[in-house]
């Protein structure tokens, strides 16, 4: 193999492992957003109006009439290319309760405040 050949080959390698890299850190960022900085109870009102400090995102999807909402949100540069990824985020009683990522074939819980409340709050009965 040439030298040249090699070079190219590692460049290649090293631009896959960055741009890996960066991604996984926008994803902890966006885990950081969706499961800390959001609070379970918050209003849909309170998470657009955090999520649009931010940065920028689409919201796509339609809202089911009633109490549980989903949304679909998806992270943009200032062109409208998804950059970060797409995010599920329920709300139950029109408060929010989890996040998903999501994904072709399923979706990933990023966190879901329903069950941790759920299992916080439960008391014993004998």
């Amino acid at each position: 193999m040439s030298i040249a050949l090699l070079a190219g080959l590692l460049l290649i390698s090293l631009t896959a492992a960055f741009s890996y890299l960066k991604r996984q850190e926008r994803l902890a960022q966006r885990y950081h957003l969706l499961c800390e900085v959001l609070k379970p109870g918050m209003s849909k009102d309170e998470v657009l109006n955090i999520l649009d400090q931010v940065g920028d995102f689409l919201v796509l999807g339609t809202e089911e009439p009633g109490p549980h909402i989903e949304l679909h949100v998806v992270f943009t540069d200032s062109i409208g290319k998804d950059v970060y990824g797409a995010f599920d985020l329920s709300f139950k009683d029109y408060k929010y309760v989890s996040a998903y990522v999501r994904g072709f074939e399923n979706s990933n819980v990023i966190c879901d405040f329903h069950t941790q409340i759920r299992s916080t709050t439960a008391t014993y009965s004998p």
